[in-house]
C-alpha cells in the first residue's frame, strides 16, 4: 500500500510540475515522445541488427578469399607484381625492403572492427588493417619474410550512405513534427476562439463576430455555447420585461395612493402612509435593479485615483469623507456607471450606521484595490458571507440595507464587482473600528511600472 501511495504520489507530481499546461504543448509532447522512441528502435534495430549482420557476412566472405589466397601458391611467383586474386587485388614483396605501416583509422569503423576479427580468428600470420591515403582498405599479412599486401575497395565494407540514410530519417522526422504542429495549431485556434468568446460574454462584452470552426467535436461546443448564450439572453430579457410590467403596475396604484395621501391632512398617520409609499417605491427600484443588471455598458480605463476623488466630490460632496489615495497612477478599466453604483450602495449604508468614512486607494501586485471603512457597528463574522445573498437581511447584526430594502443592495454590488473580475470582501476596520469594505479589480500594469 505504502508503494502504490508513492506511486501517486509521484504520477501527481509529473502532472503538476513536469508535463506541460498548454493543450499546444500536449498535442507537440504527444506527437513528438511516440515518434522519437518509433525512430530510436527503427535506427537502433538497422544498426545493432541488420547492419552487423550484414558487415558480418560481407567480412566473412572477405576472410575466407584471403584464407583461400594464403592456401593457393600463386601468391609465390611473380613478386613485386600486382596481382588479382578473385575479388582480391595483392602484391608480395620482401620484407627487408619496406616498414610495415600501422593502423591509423581502424577502430573508428565499426566495420572494420567486425573485419579484423574475423581475420584475426581465421588467420594465425602476423597482420595489418588500415585504410591508406587513397581512401582504400589495406591488409598487410607477414609471411615468411614476405609481405603481403591486399588492397579492397571501402565501399564493400564501408557504407557511406548509412549517415546519409540517418539524415534523411531525422529530416523527415522534424518534417512530419512540423506539419503535425501547423494542423495542432489550427485546431487549438478554434479551441481559444470559443474560449475567448466565451470570456467576452462572461465580461459582458459584444461577441457576435464569433462563428464556431474547428473539428466537429469543437464546432459542436461553439453552437451549444451559442444556443445557451440565446436561452440566457432570452431568460434575463424576460425577467426585466416581467419586472418592468409589474414595477409599471405597481406604480399606478401608488401614484393614486400618494395623491390621495397628499389631500390628507398632516397628521401621524400621514407620515406613516408616506413611509409606506417610499419604502415599496425602493423595493420596485431594487428589484429593477437586480434584474436589469450592468445593462451591456463598455468598459472604460480610467486613473482610478482621479476617478475615485471625482466621483466622491461629485455625488458625496457634502459629507467628510476621508480620502487616502496612493502616491502614483493606478489605471484600471471599469463600467463607470455600474461601478459608481457599486460604491453607492456602500457609502450610503455607512452614512447611516457611522459618522466617520474613510476611502483608501492602493495596489497590490496586479490589482487595484479599493477599501471603505466606517466606525460603526460592523457584521458579526458569521453573516459576512450570507448578506451578499438575494434577499438576505440580518437581524442579529448591522444589515448593509436601508429599513424599507428587500436585501438587494449587497447583492447587487457582488454582481457588478464580480462582472469586473474582481473580489468584494468584508472584514473589520483597524482604524475606525468598524466595519471594512475592500474591492479588489485587475489593473492595468504598464511596462514602466514593471
Amino acid at each position: 500500500m505504502y508503494s502504490i501511495f508513492k506511486l501517486n504520489l509521484l504520477i501527481s507530481f509529473i502532472k503538476r510540475k513536469i508535463l506541460p499546461k498548454s493543450l499546444l504543448s500536449r498535442f507537440v509532447l504527444i506527437i513528438i515522445v511516440p515518434t522519437l522512441i518509433g525512430q530510436f528502435f527503427a535506427l537502433h534495430l538497422f544498426y545493432e541488427r541488420h547492419w552487423y549482420n550484414v558487415s558480418y557476412h560481407t567480412s566473412s566472405l572477405l576472410t575466407e578469399e584471403i584464407v583461400s589466397l594464403l592456401k593457393s601458391d600463386i601468391i609465390y611467383r611473380d613478386k613485386n607484381q600486382q596481382k588479382t586474386y578473385i575479388n582480391l587485388s595483392y602484391i608480395i614483396i620482401p620484407l627487408r625492403s619496406t616498414v610495415i605501416p600501422q593502423d591509423n583509422d581502424a577502430s573508428d569503423y565499426e566495420e572494420l572492427q567486425i573485419f579484423k576479427k574475423s581475420l584475426s580468428k581465421k588467420i594465425n600470420f602476423p597482420h595489418k588493417v588500415f585504410i591508406d591515403d587513397n581512401g582504400k582498405i589495406v591488409v598487410n599479412i607477414i609471411i615468411d619474410k614476405r609481405l603481403l599486401t591486399i588492397t579492397l575497395p571501402s565501399k564493400i565494407l564501408l557504407n557511406p550512405t548509412t549517415y546519409i540514410f540517418v539524415l534523411w530519417v531525422i529530416f523527415l522526422t522534424i518534417l512530419l513534427l512540423s506539419v503535425s504542429l501547423v494542423f495542432s495549431k489550427n485546431q487549438i485556434k478554434s479551441i481559444l476562439e470559443l474560449t475567448n468568446a466565451a470570456e467576452k460574454y462572461g465580461r459582458g462584452e459584444n461577441m457576435e463576430s464569433y462563428k464556431p470552426s474547428g473539428a466537429k467535436e469543437i464546432r459542436r461546443a461553439g453552437l451549444a455555447f451559442i444556443k445557451m448564450k440565446d436561452r440566457i439572453e432570452r431568460q434575463t430579457t424576460r425577467r426585466t420585461q416581467m419586472l418592468a410590467m409589474i414595477s409599471h403596475d405597481l406604480k399606478t396604484p401608488l401614484t393614486r395612493m400618494k395623491l390621495q395621501v397628499e389631500l390628507m391632512d398632516n397628521t401621524e398617520e400621514k407620515e406613516e402612509l408616506n413611509h409606506d409609499i417610499d419604502s415599496m417605491k425602493y423595493m420596485i427600484s431594487s428589484y429593477l435593479d437586480f434584474a436589469r443588471g450592468e445593462g451591456g455598458e463598455s468598459f472604460t480605463e480610467v486613473e482610478l485615483n482621479e476617478w475615485v476623488g471625482n466621483y466622491i466630490s461629485t455625488f458625496w460632496s457634502n459629507l467628510h469623507i476621508q480620502m487616502d489615495p496612493k502616491k502614483g497612477k493606478i489605471h484600471t478599466k471599469i463600467k463607470p456607471h455600474s461601478f459608481r453604483r457599486a460604491l453607492d450602495n456602500i457609502i450610503s449604508n455607512a452614512t447611516k450606521h457611522s459618522t466617520k468614512i474613510k476611502i483608501s486607494v492602493y495596489t497590490r501586485s496586479e490589482y487595484a484595490i479599493i477599501t471603505i471603512e466606517d466606525n460603526g457597528k460592523g457584521i458579526d463574522e458569521s453573516e459576512r458571507n450570507l448578506v451578499f445573498k438575494p434577499f438576505y437581511r440580518s437581524d442579529k447584526a448591522r444589515t448593509l440595507e436601508s429599513s424599507g430594502s428587500v436585501g438587494l443592495g449587497l447583492a447587487i454590488t457582488k454582481e457588478i464587482i464580480t462582472g469586473h473580475y474582481g473580489v468584494i470582501e468584508l472584514g473589520k476596520s483597524k482604524g475606525l473600528k468598524g466595519l471594512m469594505v475592500k474591492i479588489r479589480i485587475p489593473r492595468i500594469v504598464s511596462d514602466a511600472t514593471l
